[in-house]
């Protein structure tokens, strides 16, 4: 055994140096000089081909390629060499998966938005249909609520419409006002009393504000009036087109998103190496978060749907009892509210740490493809001419 080890000694001593190549070995592990075999795979394109090269140099050297302790070193590292010069995959379908239903989500409420703006532009086809008509409204025979369904069939309705919201905010302020005054006078100490003073003047301000805003629209003219309710309809659509044309814009980035997280989900083995720890922590968080995300979704999915039926007990005047079986139609719709948040909670859960998780390993992703492409580059030799080839 020794004669074998003195044979292959120039040859082994290349393999300890491929051993330790990577710049995951620890300090400790070199000082010691036992790596374990986590420790060795290389963590870049440049330690990989140096071990590549160190490996063949000592095959070189080797006087018996066959010696056991060689030959059991040199695949170790060779295998390990092998696994780093390869791609790998890395995406997951569950990822896509949590995407797709986010943009599922958004595709069906931009569509809600576009019947939304549909609406909001008859609303103002009907607005610019209006005829001329007398629009004085005082303060004495403002309502204090107003019929929005009916607000848009004229100009006097309309008006009366937004001056009831104005006279109702400030007669909610007067009140508000006195019921502050009147805490303030049988205030305990004095430091409540200037709490509630404080309160008073607040609303004291939105009170002259609120009226100030009616007596603006008081003024209003028919013609000023029907602009005031042209521009309201008008940012409604526009609001609406706004909030669709953001979701269509999200879409897009979610599916461009999923384009690119495949694209970068075949990285070189070293690239995982590099990456080891942060694809560890990435891993328990998509494990917990999936988790509890089906936690949310299934208890919802599952729980009951239609509450039971309640036992009421009738008395009538002759002292005939009667019991009867009524639905208890308040607890079915706590059920299905209790049902419907626990499953839309369990739905962001998923998706919102699948887009998170697909986004980070994309961005790392990129990096990576970026310096392995920059790094071939440099790396490739530049022909310079001789004179004589110039020729």
């Amino acid at each position: 055994m020794e004669e074998n080890r003195t044979i292959n000694q120039e040859a082994m001593r290349l393999l300890d140096e491929a051993a330790f190549t990577s710049s995951k070995v620890k300090k400790r592990e070199r000082k010691d000089g036992v790596v374990s075999e986590e420790n060795m795979y290389p963590a870049s394109k440049a330690e990989t081909d140096r071990m590549t090269e160190l490996l063949h140099q000592a095959e070189q050297v080797a006087d018996d390629v066959n010696e056991e302790e060689f030959r059991n070193k040199y695949d170790q590292l060779n295998d390990i060499v092998q696994w780093s010069n390869q791609r790998h995959r890395t995406w997951s379908w569950g990822l896509i998966v949590g995407a797709l239903v986010c943009a599922l989500i958004l595709l069906i409420a931009r569509n809600s938005d576009k019947k939304d703006a549909e609406l909001r532009k008859a609303n103002l086809a009907q607005v610019e249909a209006w005829t001329p008509c007398d629009t004085t409204i005082t303060w004495e025979n403002s309502a204090e609520k107003s019929n929005y369904d009916i607000c848009r069939t004229n100009a006097n309705n309309w008006k009366a419409y937004r001056l009831s919201e104005y006279k109702s905010r400030c007669i909610g302020n007067q009140k508000s006002i006195e019921n502050y005054q009147k805490m303030a006078d049988t205030a305990s100490t004095q430091e409540k009393k200037e709490s509630y003073l404080k309160q008073k003047a607040h609303y004291e301000e939105e009170s002259v504000k609120n009226r100030a805003r009616f007596d603006s629209v008081a003024a209003m003219k028919y013609e000023q009036v029907k602009q005031d309710a042209l521009n309201y309809h008008q940012d409604r659509v526009d609001s609406a087109n706004s909030s669709a044309g953001s979701k269509v814009g999200f879409i897009i980035f979610l599916l461009v998103l999923i384009a690119l997280y495949i694209w970068t989900g075949y990285p070189y083995g070293y690239e995982l190496t590099r990456t080891r720890t942060r694809d560890k922590i990435l891993g328990w968080v998509r494990k917990i978060s999936f988790w509890l995300a089906g936690v949310f979704f299934g208890t919802g999915l599952l729980m009951q749907l239609f509450a039971p039926d309640n036992l009421v007990e009738y008395v009538y005047s002759n002292g005939r009892r009667e019991t009867r079986r009524e639905t208890d139609i308040a607890g079915t719709t706590t059920n299905v509210m209790i049902k419907f948040i626990f499953m839309a909670i369990g739905l962001f859960i998923f998706c919102f740490i699948s887009i998170l998780l697909m986004l980070i390993e994309t961005i790392g992703g990129l990096r990576s493809t970026i310096a392995t492409t920059f790094s071939k580059k440099k790396s490739e030799p530049t022909q310079i001419n001789t004179p004589a080839e110039t020729n």
